[in-house]
């Protein structure tokens, strides 16, 4: 059985590796799934080469990507589209390109990159679409535990405030406690659509609609901009239509409230990637750069 830490060690050897398909699988070219002939070749394996013959004949458990919860390290994860090639004949679609897990919080997966043309990483899904468990590699090396013996799969951050904690899998199961906006919990199970969860040193279930592996700040922590007293943000938007408030500096963040264009809200802070915070109300939350210019009031 091969060792995922050796594997992840293999794999980050191969950084800055430029992509070359098919390549040497060595630092002078290598392509997305040569990288994984690489991986398994260190530790005296070996695995077929291209992502389609490893989604389907390398995989023991395989299934559809949907959150990073789903994800260990050592997996592999492959970007799909639906018109299968010509010599599987299965109408599984393409599975086009393969990358490496290399951890889960936070998430890093390893691939090489035909948009890069080298060896890299990847911190969101973005377009990772699918999962595999690959054969012949021990998983249960890198499940952790807590102090009660429960394994931890990741870390979730709640999306909204008040959000009931319950005893079960189940709207009607006694409430143990109120979570709020960015209150971290570890999500060790799955029922449906809840997810069994430790938070504050207790085990319980929480509704998988607010819970997202995306990291989400509390609105009490942006820090305010000294000089920002005397600015506005004027809010704009090309199709005319209501513009979001968003609780992170991103569009994978949920939506606090929305506005109408044309308005002048209160500046708070302006994030690295130009997203910019503003005062709704009694309500701190974001506005993409898109739909927003800072002046002065």
């Amino acid at each position: 059985m091969l060792n995922i830490q050796k594997m992840i060690a293999s794999a980050r050897e191969c950084m800055g590796w430029p992509y070359v398909s098919p390549g040497t699988n060595d630092n002078r070219g290598i392509d997305c799934s040569g990288l994984f002939v690489k991986i398994f070749r260190d530790q005296g394996a070996s695995i077929y080469h291209g992502s389609n013959t490893i989604y389907r004949k390398y995989c023991s458990e395989k299934g559809k990507l949907t959150r990073i919860s789903q994800l260990k390290p050592g997996m592999a994860v492959f970007k799909w589209n639906p018109n299968t090639p010509e010599k599987f004949g299965d109408s599984l679609g393409d599975f086009q390109h393969i990358g490496l897990v290399a951890s889960v919080n936070p998430l890093e997966i390893i691939h090489a990159s035909t948009g890069t043309m080298c060896v890299t990483t990847d911190t969101k899904l973005g377009k990772w679409a699918y999962w595999g468990k690959l054969k012949d590699v021990d998983y249960g090396e890198v499940t952790s535990k807590g102090e009660d013996g429960i394994p931890v799969d990741t870390i979730g951050y709640i999306t909204e405030d008040r959000v009931n904690f319950r005893t079960g899998p189940g709207a009607k199961k006694a409430r143990i406690a109120y979570l709020n906006i960015g209150d971290i919990v570890e999500i060790i199970g799955e029922t449906g659509s809840w997810l069994k969860c430790r938070a504050n040193g207790q085990v319980g279930y929480i509704d998988s609609g607010v819970v997202s592996t995306e990291q989400v700040a509390r609105q009490d922590t942006i820090q305010e901009n000294p000089a920002a007293a005397d600015k506005i943000v004027w809010i704009h938007a090309a199709n005319g239509g209501r513009v979001n408030i968003r609780q992170g500096n991103g569009m994978e963040y949920s939506r606090i409230t929305s506005v109408e264009p044309g308005c002048n809200l209160p500046y708070v802070a302006t994030a690295e990637n130009g997203w910019l915070a503003v005062k709704v109300k009694n309500l701190v939350g974001w506005v993409s750069p898109e739909f927003a210019v800072l002046g002065v009031g």
